[in-house]
């Protein structure tokens, strides 16, 4: 957990992933507040509509990634989180970032990593942050909450109960895993001052 400068104290967390070419980081415990082992957080087939579906539009992605991000968090008795369009255009805004820099980054080309969020008119107290990166039409949204609920830092951010509102964007990424056509999901995770 980092600070970030802002009038109220706030907590920025953040969390990177990369299907194919991960680095693994793997940490003892359950500092993520979970309770089970992460393969219980996912939902089963069927629970989410679209949610294998590796065609899937975006529209249909997105919700599938949601309702999956929602279903692990009744998990844990938690409440879903809300779609925010602000933080939406906040996951928009990283995922160009990512793209036109070409590096899976939450400070893509050394841009701030709250900087996204805050050209999306957000006003949080608390903010986190995951990335996505796979070859287009080879990831489902369930592929992505897997990955996710896979690494301790992102599932951190699914079941963090500092978070009330969800962003979720896919972004187009030429060449950013060393060619073919790619895509970056972003979930941008916060809570209003």
């Amino acid at each position: 957990m980092t600070s970030a400068p802002a009038a109220a104290p706030v907590k920025l967390v953040l969390a990177a992933s990369v299907l194919a070419i991960a680095v693994a980081i793997v940490l003892a415990g359950r500092a993520d507040g979970a309770t089970q082992a992460w393969t219980s957080y996912l939902a089963p087939s069927g629970a989410c509509q679209g949610a294998t579906d590796r065609a899937a539009s975006a529209p249909t992605q997105r919700r599938a990634i949601r309702c999956l991000v929602n279903w692990a968090r009744a998990q844990e008795h938690r409440r879903g989180l809300r779609p925010s369009r602000e933080l939406r255009r906040a996951a928009v805004l990283k995922g160009r970032g990512v793209a036109s820099c070409g590096e899976l980054s939450h400070s893509p080309c050394n841009a701030g990593v709250t900087d996204a969020v805050r050209q999306s008119g957000y006003p949080y107290a608390t903010f986190g942050e995951n990335l996505f990166a796979g070859m287009t039409q080879h990831v489902s949204a369930h592929d992505v909450v897997a990955a996710w609920l896979a690494s301790t830092p992102h599932r951190a951010n699914i079941l963090s109960t500092g978070f009330r509102d969800l962003g979720l964007a896919g972004v187009a990424a030429h060449g950013l895993l060393g060619g073919g056509d790619s895509i970056v999901w972003v979930a941008a995770f916060g809570a209003r001052r």
